[in-house]
């Protein structure tokens, strides 16, 4: 119950569900890790916390968050990063089911919203346990849907 607590103080000001890190890194990883252990927890007390603590962080990473309707998974979504921080800077590449850092609120511009230039690596680079995090979420997720028809 302490920790349903926690939590909801974390995202009461938040009308997406999900505490965002406003400074240094973006906050995809931390959403998907945070929802997956809400993941856990809801199959351990599912009374407790409820499939939409699982949910919103999908929706979250998707493309449900402040300044756009980007999905930060590439590849994945109507409107997704297309362009990643890949091996060689100037290839512009894009990785499938690549996961990018997320928001970093650098007004006035945000630049995580750039889709146009991978030099910005801290904003469009894709590491590989991203991708397999959100794999696990949208496996948990789908699984959650299989419950609850």
């Amino acid at each position: 119950m302490k920790y349903k607590e926690t939590i909801d103080n974390n995202i009461k000001d938040n009308p997406y569900g999900v505490p965002v890190i406003t400074s240094g890194w973006g906050g995809t990883s931390h959403a998907i890790n945070w929802s997956i252990t809400n993941y856990f927890v809801h199959k351990a007390y599912p009374d407790v916390i409820g499939a939409e603590y699982i949910y919103k962080r999908l929706n979250y990473v998707l493309g449900c968050h402040p300044y756009s309707n980007l999905s930060f998974v590439s590849s994945v979504g109507t409107k997704s990063k297309k362009v990643a921080y890949g091996a060689n800077r100037g290839d512009f590449t894009a990785v499938a089911g690549g996961v990018v850092p997320g928001l970093i609120l650098l007004k006035p511009d945000y630049l995580e919203n750039k889709d146009d230039w991978p030099f910005l690596w801290g904003e469009n680079e894709c590491i590989i346990d991203g991708g397999a995090w959100y794999v696990f979420l949208a496996n948990a997720v789908n699984e959650l849907q299989k419950e609850n028809k």
